[in-house]
């Protein structure tokens, strides 16, 4: 009897137990965003890399927005708070879920996980765009102000949606702290960080300087261009990045010496 007692106790425990894993499956990232950074965190190298200018970035990066999670991480930023979407695919906020939560801007393969959470949440497992606040009227609801762009990560954007960044970082707010997002806070938001650093730190500091701290920080490495197992990433749009970066880090510099200030007039030069 004591030993039955004991096996039906342990199959409680072990029951309860993988529910809690379970429900830590569903929902620990509901209200975490994963992959912040922010460019005053530590970084931990036993390289020598230049961080001249890096702490005096307003600037941080991440995954799609949990605004809950990121206002407990910058309670002190006193000027604007500007969330900079990087996503080009369909998404916005459901419950105050980010819908790539809910995988929408995967429509055609979600993972298991994402159609479970829609059933519990929505009570279908069907994308439904009636219930999707945008991300704009989102961050206001929290303080935040909100602008779009454009960038490419697997492709190169076109020059006048590169002018459009330009403009946006050239007439910034005194004070305004930058978060940039994309769905999972890598390819994307990577470039975006360095295209900040760039334009705040070149050409004091180096491009492979700029491109490994925000690699230490968080971010994609852009120079690396080895195919990655079972990525998304072929040779040549890895390649094409790179150069992207290369091409942006010489387009700077040469403005800053009162060359050609717009990105599409110097870049319609390099061809």
């Amino acid at each position: 009897m004591k030993n039955l007692f004991t096996l039906k106790r342990s199959l409680i425990g072990g029951g309860s137990i993988l529910i809690v894993i379970f429900l830590l499956y569903l929902f620990l990232d509901a209200f975490y965003g994963s992959n912040f950074r922010a460019m005053q965190d530590t970084i931990l190298t036993t390289h020598s890399v230049d961080l001249t200018g890096l702490r005096d970035l307003q600037a941080s990066g991440g995954t799609s927005v949990r605004f809950t999670d990121l206002q407990r991480r910058l309670p002190h930023v006193k000027g604007p708070k500007i969330i900079v979407d990087g996503m080009a695919e369909f998404h916005g906020y459901i419950y105050g879920l980010p819908t790539t939560f809910f995988g929408y801007q995967r429509a055609r393969s979600p993972e298991l996980k994402h159609l479970i959470r829609r059933w519990i949440i929505t009570g279908t497992t069907k994308v439904l765009p009636e219930l999707v606040t945008p991300e704009a009227e989102e961050a206001k609801k929290y303080g935040f102000e909100y602008e779009k762009v454009n960038i490419g990560s697997k492709f190169i954007e076109t020059d006048e949606n590169i002018d459009q960044i330009l403009d946006f970082f050239d007439h910034l707010p005194p004070g305004a702290w930058l978060h940039f997002h994309c769905a999972h806070g890598k390819g994307r938001t990577s470039i975006l960080l360095v295209m900040l650093d760039t334009l705040k730190n070149a050409p004091k500091v180096a491009l492979k300087d700029i491109v490994q701290r925000q690699y230490l920080l968080g971010s994609e490495d852009l120079f690396n261009t080895e195919v990655w197992k079972n990525g998304t990433y072929d040779n040549k749009k890895l390649k094409a990045r790179k150069k992207f970066v290369e091409e942006f880090y010489a387009f700077v510099c040469q403005r800053k010496a009162r060359g050609i200030q717009r990105w599409s007039d110097w870049h319609r030069l390099q061809k």
